[in-house]
């Protein structure tokens, strides 16, 4: 048994004692991604701002903070995508090369978010003085930090989180704020939330195809903690946006 200090951590003490301080972690492959999937759509029905959206009460001022945090996540994901893109060139060409063509796909996103907040009467200049709540500023350092330091290749997580919510709520999330903001407003104010609902139906199909078909071994475990990191961080970030302050431990 190695010494420690009365009142060390509870994972030190574990460690000195020679049992292992995290569980064997479970197999990684597609499956591990569903779950993930799962587990974020529970955890975010469980949210205080989205439980009153889909109850028919939302609250307008929490989907504008929203709306201020996808700007700020949505300008730099083309930007980390192309990052990854570069460094697997030669080491996972095909994987490259679709880092390349989403990263396309997402240019101009953030300028949705500027526009629907613009409908809210939130001026361009006053979205882009905020900054983003600290769960998603810590995604959108974590994303940078996989792209350009860690394995590029765990970037697919962080995508196949956000374009599996975007499947699973984007549709609905758009119809009910429509019913508030009104028929007559067509895609006003929904065009970050609305067109992202569309658009992430194929879009996790194909990454789904892609992970499935390039990715293996570490890279695999790889796509897979960064999804646990992403799914936790980006929950966070709807419960932060809502006022809700998860307690320390």
């Amino acid at each position: 048994m190695r010494a420690v200090a009365i009142g060390a951590p509870r994972w030190l003490r574990r460690w000195a004692t020679g049992v292992p301080a995290l569980p064997t972690p479970p197999g990684r492959n597609v499956s591990y991604l569903v779950a993930v999937r799962q587990r974020v759509l529970v955890e975010l029905n469980d949210v205080r701002v989205i439980k009153a959206l889909f109850s028919g009460k939302p609250d307008l001022a929490a989907y504008a903070r929203y709306l201020v945090n996808a700007y700020h996540y949505a300008q730099y994901s083309p930007k980390v995508m192309a990052m990854a893109a570069a460094r697997t060139t030669d080491s996972h060409p095909a994987l490259s090369r679709y880092l390349l063509h989403h990263a396309d796909e997402e240019q101009g996103h953030h300028k949705w978010a500027l526009e629907d907040l613009s409908d809210l009467g939130v001026k361009e200049s006053e979205a882009r003085a905020t900054r983003p709540v600290p769960a998603c500023a810590a995604m959108i350092g974590y994303v940078h930090y996989v792209a350009a330091h860690a394995n590029p290749i765990g970037l697919f997580g962080w995508m196949y989180v956000l374009e599996a919510v975007g499947n699973d709520l984007g549709a609905t999330a758009a119809a009910k704020l429509q019913a508030i903001l009104g028929p007559k407003a067509s895609d006003r104010g929904l065009r970050f939330v609305g067109r992202h609902g569309v658009a992430d139906m194929g879009h996790t199909k194909d990454l789904s195809d892609q992970i499935e078909t390039h990715v293996h071994g570490d890279d695999m475990a790889d796509v897979c903690h960064v999804a646990d990191v992403v799914a936790d961080l980006y929950v966070r970030m709807f419960r932060e946006i809502g006022g809700e302050r998860a307690e320390w431990r």
